[in-house]
């Protein structure tokens, strides 16, 4: 499980987001840096098996920070995210 592994979280509030992960119910998108080492795959794996519509952008070149190391990649997965999920639609 999440919390068997060493977390940023509080073990109180890992059970509680576990508790309410059923109740996620949009598309998730997952931004993970490939020299994070806070997500690891097994953590992937964790968030697709309580919350299964996630998606996962993997930024090379990035650590846990991806924002702060690749911020244009960040902007480049996020924006294709909602681009595919919440397309902009014309106001006729």
């Amino acid at each position: 499980m999440m919390n068997e592994r060493p977390t940023a979280e509080p073990p109180a509030a890992t059970n509680e987001l576990e508790r309410v992960s059923h109740r996620v119910t949009v598309p998730t998108l997952l931004v993970r840096g490939g020299q994070s080492d806070i997500v690891d795959d097994q953590s992937v794996a964790d968030m697709r098996r309580l919350v299964p519509q996630t998606e996962v952008f993997d930024v090379p070149g990035a650590g846990h920070m991806v924002a702060g190391d690749r911020n244009d990649a960040f902007n480049e997965g996020v924006l294709a995210f909602l681009a595919r999920h919440h397309p902009v639609r014309e106001i006729p």
